[in-house]
Parts: structure tokens; C-alpha cells; sequence
């Protein structure tokens, strides 16, 4: 029976020096096919100087392959800044960038400096490039041929020496098609290309993930291990999902089941998933008992033993590890109940 209990392997298939792997580890965890091949060719990537174009869904975890490639790089010792260009609004776009004179405008009380220049000798992230403005596109693609910058109000050239990493999650060849975002800068920035497939194309990595965010959760609330398995059931449930919010959403729902588990569970069931998956998750479940006197999910298509091995346990939480009541309620002898909870591993009294 397939179930995840163990943080086991390589957590990366580049073909890189034994520094290289020792350092992207804290970035990277996957195992999927479709993964290796995204990031087969990271050490060349890091290792030119050339603009790099970094697409995929929203939480795919871009940045963090920005990141990865300026530890790689010759710039690991510079400075890497992060902007989120549709997160910035338009009129403060542009100083947040190049920063400003005194008096370039009401409220410049000094100069400052923006994030072009709070990166040189390094790496700056331009993230959700897609949404910068037209206008401050002609800026960005002249800095990018020219490398020097004007601040907002200045006169003077300012030379910087930094590479740009942009990163959009929406297809910018269709950006350009339909006028919104320039065809010079695109084919300026898309020089080197990483996409990062979305977590339901690597399904091989979804147990993987779920198992080091839940650890890492327990971690941080200084829970020691061994943590949790997770049932053959559950790693079945969450490889079906379609995860819109990719790692990010898997790493969120993850962080809450190991926030509420009762203390001494050894194996995390469906029904301690099915209740932190967002909305827009299709988790089609059978309710047994009322939704107000302690129901229980059963997600269609959890194998009977695994069903039943819910029910035991749940109805044992609702009467606080009391086995004779749940005995009772089960409608089986205390024995019968001892002898399931054995085949199970239940921890409680």
C-alpha cells in the first residue's frame, strides 16, 4: 500500500557538483520528470549573465527559482531585490524602480535610491512583469540595452551593473499580440527561459511536498519527530486534486492539518484533509452523520478499509478516546474495536 512516512532520496535530479546540489537543496524538492526537465539546464542559466524569462501559474514557486539561480551566479555575493510589478501602483512604479531627486515631486523631501540601484553588483526579480506599464516598458528596455538609469527628476546617468530576472504567469507572446506589453522587450528579456509546470503535471511530487511541508509545520511548532504518515487514501485524495494554487496551496493546507491533528496521530487520513482544501477544490465526499452532530468526510472513492479506518478513529475523537463509548457507538465489541485500532496504530488510551 502506497502511503508517505519518509523524507527519503534526492531531492533534485541535476547533473551538477556536489557544491551546486548542496545548495540549491534548500530551494528545490521535487521528483517528477516533468520537473528535471524544467530545471535541467538552472547551472548554465545561472552561470550566463544574459536576462532570464521565468513563466508559470501563480505559485509554482518562481521566485524561488529566481533566487536559485543568483545563488548559483557569479552575483551571489551582490544583493538579490524582489518586485512585484503588478503589486506596485502605476504612479509608484517608476520611482520604486529608479528612485528619485529631492523635489522631484511634493513629499521628496530627499533623493532616493530605488531598486535598481539598491541591487547593483546583483540580481533584481521583476515579478508579474506582464503587468508593468506601457510607458515604464520603454524605461526598463532602455536600461536594459544602455545599463544606466535616471532617477525620477534627475539629469544625471547613473551606471548599474545588474541582471534582471523577469517572471510572468500569464503568456506575454499573447500580451504582445494583443498590444500590451512590447514585442523589443520581450524578446529582450526572453533570452534564457525557464517554465515551471503546475503541480497536477507533476503528480509524482505532490506526496513528496505534502510530507516536507507537514514536517516542516510540526518544526516551527516545535513538535520533534516522527511525524505523521500519510495513508495510502490520503496520498490518493491529494494526487487527484488539481492544486490551482500549486505548491503554495498544497504548502497551506498542509501547514493547517498539522495545526489542528490531535496530538499522538500516526497517520493522517482524507477526512483530516478534506476540511482545510479551499473551495475551489472538486472534493466530492459522502457526509455520515448530520453536519452539526459530529459528521464525518468520506471522499468518494476511499477504499472501504481506509473508510472504516476513518470512522474508528473519528468517532473516537468525538468521544475523547473513550473506547467503550465508541465501542458502543460503532455498534462492536471493545475487543473487535482493540483489535482494529492495532491494524490502524492508534496512539490514544
Amino acid at each position: 500500500m502506497k502511503h508517505i512516512g519518509t523524507n527519503q532520496g534526492d531531492s533534485t535530479a541535476l547533473t551538477v557538483t556536489d557544491p551546486l546540489i548542496s545548495k540549491l537543496r534548500p530551494y528545490f524538492l521535487f521528483r517528477s520528470p516533468a520537473m528535471r526537465h524544467a530545471l535541467k539546464n538552472l547551472p548554465a542559466v545561472a552561470a550566463s549573465a544574459q536576462t532570464v524569462l521565468i513563466s508559470g501559474e501563480t505559485g509554482t514557486g518562481k521566485e524561488i527559482v529566481a533566487r536559485a539561480i543568483h545563488v548559483l551566479s557569479k552575483r551571489a555575493s551582490g544583493p538579490f531585490m524582489a518586485v512585484n510589478c503588478g503589486a506596485i501602483p502605476e504612479g509608484l512604479i517608476e520611482g520604486e524602480l529608479f528612485g528619485h531627486e529631492k523635489g522631484a515631486f511634493t513629499g521628496a523631501a530627499k533623493a532616493r535610491k530605488g531598486k535598481f540601484e539598491a541591487a547593483n553588483n546583483g540580481t533584481l526579480f521583476l515579478d508579474e512583469i506582464g503587468d508593468m506599464p506601457l510607458l515604464l516598458q520603454v524605461r526598463l528596455l532602455r536600461v536594459l540595452e544602455e545599463h544606466h538609469i535616471y532617477r525620477v527628476g534627475g539629469e544625471r546617468p547613473i551606471p548599474i551593473n545588474v541582471r534582471v530576472i523577469a517572471a510572468t504567469r500569464a503568456g506575454l507572446k499573447k500580451a504582445v499580440e494583443d498590444g500590451l506589453f512590447r514585442e523589443d522587450l520581450y524578446y529582450r528579456l526572453n533570452i534564457l527561459r525557464i517554465h515551471l509546470p503546475p503541480l497536477r503535471e507533476r503528480v509524482e511530487d505532490i506526496a513528496y511536498l505534502a510530507f516536507h511541508f507537514l514536517g516542516r509545520a510540526f518544526a516551527e511548532m516545535g513538535v520533534p519527530p516522527p511525524y505523521p504518515t500519510l495513508s495510502p487514501a490520503t496520498v490518493g485524495l491529494i494526487e487527484g486534486l488539481p492544486w490551482r494554487g500549486n505548491v503554495r496551496e498544497l504548502r497551506n493546507v498542509m501547514t493547517r492539518v498539522a495545526t489542528v491533528l490531535p496530538q499522538g496521530t500516526t497517520q493522517v487520513l482524507p477526512s483530516d484533509i478534506v476540511p482545510h482544501l479551499e473551495d475551489t477544490q472538486p472534493h466530492e465526499h459522502i457526509l455520515i452523520g448530520g453536519k452539526h452532530e459530529g459528521g464525518i468526510s468520506i471522499p468518494i472513492g476511499m477504499p472501504l478499509v481506509e473508510a472504516e479506518n476513518t470512522i474508528i478513529r473519528e468517532t473516537l475523537r468525538y468521544t475523547g478516546n473513550n473506547r467503550t463509548q465508541a465501542a458502543r457507538i460503532l455498534k462492536i465489541g471493545i475487543r473487535t474495536l482493540r483489535r482494529r485500532l492495532g491494524t490502524i496504530g492508534h496512539n490514544g488510551p
